[in-house]
């Protein structure tokens, strides 16, 4: 990564600008490319890069994704610090996002649960 950045995230998805955009107004991150089959965000240092379907055909999992219709983002949760839980959580209902958990208070955070697009689950979450 360019930046320097030490984490980076890469993620297939079904609709490279839906995602995008759903990251961009949900969690507040920064669309630096987008392209047709590729895009790259960022936040706080940290990079996600989405990549469609096509790409990746030697992963053992090609397959299962593309045919079966599985959820790409199944069994992963993206943490994600946000200026505000409640407002965050509510643009996120607007864009489509499913509630999983609503926002609420956990020891000394205030976080909530969205499944965006291809099933990936973000919990937006600040410190109180």
């Amino acid at each position: 990564m360019a930046d320097g950045s030490s984490l980076g995230l890469s993620l297939w998805t079904t609709n490279i600008a839906g995602l995008a955009r759903f990251l961009e107004v949900v969690a507040g991150m920064t669309v630096e490319q987008l392209h047709p089959g590729y895009a790259s965000l960022s936040i706080n240092g940290s990079q996600i890069v989405l990549h469609d379907e096509d790409s990746y055909r030697g992963h053992p999992w090609y397959n299962a994704l593309r045919n079966e219709g599985v959820a790409r983002g199944i069994g992963a949760e993206i943490r994600i610090e946000v200026a505000d839980v409640d407002d965050a959580y509510a643009r996120g209902l607007r864009l489509g996002g499913l509630a999983v958990e609503g926002p609420c208070d956990v020891d000394d955070t205030r976080e909530c649960q969205l499944m965006g697009p291809d099933g990936y689950l973000l919990t937006l979450w600040r410190w109180v």
